[in-house]
């Protein structure tokens, strides 16, 4: 992220005098000729522009802006016409989207517009709406294009303005023309602008009334123009957080009103000024600050915090007894409350969030120092320091002190113990919410764990025979606890082994500590799989690795251009023990490796050796670094291809 006062910057450009990029209903003829885009040929289709132009306007003297769009899009593949299927998200209450025109031009040059009837407005919840509509007559070759204004009175953040996305973009361009009254901080994320042209200028707003009528005034503005060109294609690959965080784009905040001859408004608040607001809030701090929001639930909770005797007791009954109170519900991405805390205990129904404010309120109630932590999630992007915007978090956890010690506590998934948040709640930091002392505390995941230990017998027609022991801890004993919540153990384990060896069979299996959620989880398993190993004359091939999730290199790309971001330290252990068939030796085996990534970021293990008829495998696949940067990138993608090759190695016996 990069930080800075754009509209404060004044250059001596005459940006009256540009033209525009683009006009609606007028496509080049090379644009319709066009068969492939040379600066990335596997393109399934392209931005050819993307033309976006802001300005202020006002009605009974109250702001609102207005941005009028113009995306045209070349569709050079039918893998492209996906992107015929266009959905405009905004704000329901705030703003609304007018005078949208949309039409396809086949490469002949006929166009077909879309008709009215064809466009649709959908609620997704209650704030956000999708107008959407898609392109009819699509054919390889052709170029769509649609235009709309968005209007909004909420200037407290402008529209922000992606230049990038997963289709490589030819040209991208923001104008806006901004009062001087208005200072906005503008965050900049990834790349950053090809051309950035400012200047000051005289500019004649529209002032309209209630009644309907109109007058002009002239008011000192800032004129901007923000262009990149010839911008790559992102797509998204494993071990990311949101794309968000890597597209380049730009976001406006609201920093200060200053009107003629008045004295600076301040709009954007300190940390400090932001927590005493938020504790005052009456659909956040006021619902755990305020008995009468939570009375009634604790009632309900009294009778058990009054029978645990230590906080770290009082932490644990109490996160418990709002999971089993209360079923939690999805789709309302915010930190607030829609309802009283008692109203929605009663209803057994709430958000995590909302799960995790009844949860500080009872925890307070019971005498344990207890505080929110409001986060961004790893699918809304990474969390911005440097200035209070609020709308970067969209969940709130509960943070509760037990002497020296503090616990994170993430409601909202009964296979999910204290101290433990959820995955998609392990991104970085978080911001505690206290009035007198608000701070960024770390995220600091747990581990995922997993052992599995087989003893087999390998028959001379390669048939393998035998027993499974798998112990999970940390977040792959969550997600084993939940896969098993929507499926029987066996039935799970038959589908899974099957995955890799279709003619699999699972004889029996017992599981441990299945409900005991603080517990490792274990399994074991008998099981046999015909064909296991290949037979050729007097040979036998087999792979000892007989079960990971690293067979396959996650990371094939040659190339990385962001970071790699890991939710959490994983672990897993292969340890097996594998009988030769009576009659035949061990011919040759894989050789042994160790590895280990730079600054102890992790390790990879594979010893294997042969004794009395026996082979024994022992792996382990260790990673503690949760980010790595584009260069190290070869580094960790040379790593787990080493780990793919062993785990796809093959030991060799032979007939006596």
């Amino acid at each position: 992220m990069r930080y800075l006062t754009l509209l404060l910057t004044i250059c001596c450009f005459s940006l009256a005098a540009q033209e525009l990029p683009i006009k609606f209903g007028k496509v080049p003829k090379e644009d319709l000729d066009m068969k492939v885009y040379l600066p990335d040929t596997a393109a399934a289709a392209v931005v050819l522009c993307d033309f976006g132009s802001l300005r202020f306007e006002f009605k009974d003297n109250d702001p609102f802006t207005s941005l009028t769009r113009l995306k045209r899009i070349k569709i050079l593949r039918r893998a492209g016409f996906g992107y015929g299927d266009v959905h405009i998200p905004y704000y329901t209450s705030m703003m609304k989207i007018k005078s949208l025109r949309a039409q396809v031009f086949a490469p002949d040059g006929t166009t077909t517009e879309v008709p009215k009837k064809d466009i649709f407005e959908e609620r997704i919840n209650d704030k956000w709406s999708l107008l959407r509509f898609a392109f009819p007559n699509l054919s390889e070759g052709c170029v769509i294009e649609y235009r709309y204004e968005l209007e909004t009175d909420y200037i407290f953040e402008l529209p922000e303005w992606y230049f990038q996305g997963e289709i490589p973009v030819r040209w991208s361009e923001l104008r806006l023309v901004t009062p001087l009254w208005y200072q906005y901080v503008t965050i900049t994320n990834g790349r950053q602008p090809d051309i950035v042209e400012t200047e000051e200028v005289k500019e004649n707003f529209i002032l309209s009334s209630g009644t309907g009528s109109t007058a002009s005034g002239t008011v000192n503005a800032i004129s901007a123009r923000l262009v990149m060109k010839e911008v790559p294609a992102l797509r998204k690959e494993q071990y990311i957080t949101t794309m968000d965080d890597y597209y380049a784009r730009i976001r406006f905040q609201l920093k200060s009103i200053q009107y003629d001859n008045g004295d600076p408004q301040p709009i954007m608040s300190s940390w400090a000024q932001t927590a005493t607001k938020l504790m005052e809030d009456e659909s956040f701090g006021g619902q755990f600050t305020k008995k009468s929001k939570y009375k009634k639930a604790w009632e309900a909770a009294q009778p058990y915090a009054a029978a645990a005797g230590t906080p770290g007791e009082k932490i644990e009954t109490l996160y418990w007894f709002v999971q089993k109170s209360i079923e939690c519900e999805g789709g309302y991405p915010t930190y607030f409350a829609r309802k009283n805390l008692d109203d929605l205990f009663e209803k057994k129904s709430a958000s995590a969030s909302e799960m995790n404010l009844l949860l500080i309120a009872l925890l307070r109630e019971a005498g344990v120092q207890a505080h929110p932590v409001l986060i961004s999630t790893r699918d809304h992007g990474q969390p911005l320091p440097e200035y209070p915007v609020m709308d970067q978090f969209n969940h709130v956890l509960a943070l509760a002190e037990n002497g020296d010690k503090t616990v994170l506590l993430d409601a909202g998934n009964s296979f999910r113990p204290p101290g433990m948040i959820a995955i998609n709640s392990l991104n970085r930091k978080g911001w505690k919410v206290h009035a007198a002392r608000p701070e960024w505390v770390p995220l600091a995941p747990l581990a995922a764990s997993e052992t599995y230990y087989g003893v087999f017998e390998l028959d001379e027609e390669g048939a393998l025979k035998g027993k499974i022991h798998t112990t999970e801890e940390g977040y792959s004993a969550m997600e084993r606890r939940s896969d098993y919540h929507a499926k029987p153990p066996a039935e799970y384990w038959k589908t899974e082994l099957q995955k890799r060896y279709p003619d699999a069979a699972l004889d029996s299996i017992s599981v441990e500590n299945k409900d005991e959620i603080d517990e490792p989880l274990r399994e074991k398993l008998d099981c046999a799989i015909p064909g296991y190993a290949q037979t050729s004359g007097d040979f036998i091939y087999f792979n000892p690795t007989f079960s990971s999730k690293y067979f396959d290199n996650q990371f094939k790309l040659e190339r990385r251009i962001y970071p790699v971001d890991i939710a959490h330290p994983f672990k897993e252990r292969i340890v097996c023990d594998v009988t030769v068939p009576p009659g035949y030796h061990v011919e040759s085996l894989p050789e042994s490796v160790r590895l280990s990534l730079p600054n102890n970021g992790g390790r990879f293990q594979y010893l294997i050796d042969h004794k009395e008829g026996k082979i024994t495998l022992n792996a382990i696949v260790h990673v503690t670094q949760l980010h790595f940067e584009p260069e190290e990138y070869d580094t960790l993608r040379t790593f787990f291809g080493m780990v793919a090759e062993k785990y796809g190695a093959l030991a060799v016996l032979r007939k006596d």
